[in-house]
């Protein structure tokens, strides 16, 4: 086969320098800074998107010759799980990696499909106008776009499919089939982190202290309570839709308690925007009463 069997008119390409091809003993797509791999999960589309993986140039980070400055693999992952790379490897694989280069390549996003790049043909001619890039210091480590010339170039490129392991997966929580509801959770996550992090940072004020479940725990328990509350708002009980466009009805996240500040399994529901706003720091018990004056309901 070749990547034009693969990809569709709305596929976007991304190039990503990594140490090997993608195999089964490391079936990841790896980064050394949480900023990096969140932002990308969050504009990446599983099933739709693809990154071509670029060997370094360095004889440290990639050993193989033939590797070097190549085009390797072409990877479809997971956007909104972002784990620890050991728990993905072979753990003989990361104890090796580490060893060799400590504390790089800490975080990675699942690999689910894979093909290798038949005779890995250079990177500088397959994809002149993106490998040029890779020169730039602010794009290190960060997934490049490929367009216009160098995108045509690769569609006759050769591809061989390589297995990965089922188990991947089921060591890690169900991703959500719909993309809308993807989507939202995966704003929701990204909302949620960023103002953890702005936590106790200046403004006009004072950020207000925040906590929070890393990317991947925040993702799945967000997931889960979409799940087991149905799709309904956690405050009046009516479906939230995924891809909302009306802003006010869009999913939120609600801390049950306002005063606690952590996103925590018993600190959170899911909620429209808007409901989310009215409560504002009020308790349940007052949001109820006045969810009963909206309705016209109450005694």
């Amino acid at each position: 086969m070749v990547l034009e069997d693969l990809v569709g008119q709305d596929t976007r390409l991304y190039a990503k320098s990594e140490w090997a091809p993608a195999s089964a003993l490391w079936p990841a797509l790896s980064f050394s800074q949480r900023g990096v791999a969140n932002t990308f999960g969050g504009i990446y589309s599983r099933g739709r998107d693809f990154v071509i993986t670029i060997g370094t140039g360095n004889p440290r980070d990639t050993l193989d010759p033939a590797h070097r400055q190549r085009l390797m693999s072409i990877v479809d992952v997971a956007p909104n799980i972002v784990v620890a790379t050991g728990d993905l490897v072979e753990p003989e694989t990361w104890r090796r990696a580490q060893q060799t280069h400590p504390d790089r390549w800490k975080l990675s996003m699942p690999i689910v499909r894979c093909w290798t790049f038949s005779d890995f043909p250079e990177a500088k001619t397959s994809m002149t106008e993106t490998y040029r890039r890779f020169s730039n210091p602010t794009t290190r480590g960060k997934p490049i776009p490929v367009e216009g010339s160098d995108r045509a170039t690769l569609l006759g490129l050769r591809l061989s499919a390589v297995e990965i392991p089922s188990y991947v997966e089921r060591r890690l929580h169900p991703i959500p089939e719909d993309q809308l509801l993807n989507r939202d959770i995966t704003r929701l996550v990204n909302n949620i982190l960023g103002s953890v992090g702005r936590a106790g940072t200046e403004r006009t004020g004072t950020y207000p202290e925040r906590s929070s479940l890393n990317f991947s725990d925040l993702f799945k328990l967000l997931n889960e309570l979409w799940r087991s509350q149905r799709g309904r708002c956690g405050l009046c009980c009516e479906p939230i839709v995924p891809g909302e466009e009306n802003a006010l009805l869009r999913m939120s996240a609600d801390r049950i308690e306002s005063a606690n500040k952590g996103y925590h399994s018993d600190n959170v529901h899911v909620t429209h925007v808007g409901c989310n706003l009215a409560k504002s720091s009020a308790s349940l018990e007052v949001w109820a009463e006045f969810l009963d004056v909206v309705r016209g309901t109450r005694d």
